[in-house]
Formats: C-alpha cells, structure tokens, sequence
C-alpha cells in the first residue's frame, strides 16, 4: 500500500530509516502469525504432493510417525560466529537504527507497542509527514 501510493520510497534513505522504525512490531505480527496460524494447522492433501500431510510443527518434530526422516543438523557456534565475522554482520551494533533516528521516532511515537497493525501505514505516513513538516 505504502509503496503503491507513493508514500514510500525505497531508495530514499528516510524512508527506509521510518519503515525499520516498524520493525518490531512486523516481527511481532509475523511471529503471531507463524506460531497460531501456519505451523499450527493441518496441510490439507494434495493430489500428487510428496509431502506428507498434517500440522507442519508436528511434521518437523515428529517426521518418523509421517514415513519421513529427520533431515536437518545441528549447527556448532563455532560455525555461526565464523560466519558472522566473516559476513560483518555482528559489526553493525545493537541497533538498525542510528541513535538520531531511533530518538526521534520515538519522540514522536513513543510506544510503538500500542500502534494496531491495522494502523500501522497510516502511523508511517504520520511519521514521515511530521518529520517533513519538521524540516528534516
């Protein structure tokens, strides 16, 4: 929606700062999402799947009562701090946002816990629109 009205530009680096401002609470939709609705439901058959069919939580856990076989591994920390050296990503810091940014969301919007996800575009534009009118 943002995108398709021209309220948001992804190659405007505000822009992109005000959408991670939203982070947390997209993680927290997806997360309620991931957790009560798609790993928590029964797959329903597919004529030709190969995959077994039930609750994919369940699948994974528990793939010998479905004629399938645990494929996955166990990653060593070693491997996963090797990695991140090497990508850079640890180097980034705590925060995706600057401190200037983070401050001045926050003035503006000081509990993001209490945006409803329905509201959340609207709040974006809000954002953005006070952020312009502020000159910055």
């Amino acid at each position: 929606m943002l995108l398709e009205q021209g309220y948001y530009d992804p190659y405007c680096q505000t822009d992109r700062d005000l959408l991670s401002f939203f982070i947390p609470l997209i993680q927290k939709e997806l997360n309620i999402f991931k957790d009560t609705i798609c790993n928590s439901h029964r797959v329903r058959c597919q004529k030709d799947a190969l995959m077994p069919k039930g609750v994919p939580l369940h699948l994974c856990s528990f793939p010998e009562k479905y004629g399938a076989e645990h494929c996955g591994f166990e990653l060593r920390k070693q491997a996963i701090d090797e990695v991140a050296q090497l990508s850079g990503v640890m180097d980034v810091g705590d925060d995706y946002l600057s401190q200037l940014v983070r401050q001045e969301c926050e003035r503006v919007i000081p509990e993001l816990d209490n945006v409803k996800p329905q509201d959340a575009a609207t709040t974006f534009i809000f954002l953005k629109n006070y952020r312009n009118d502020a000159g910055n």
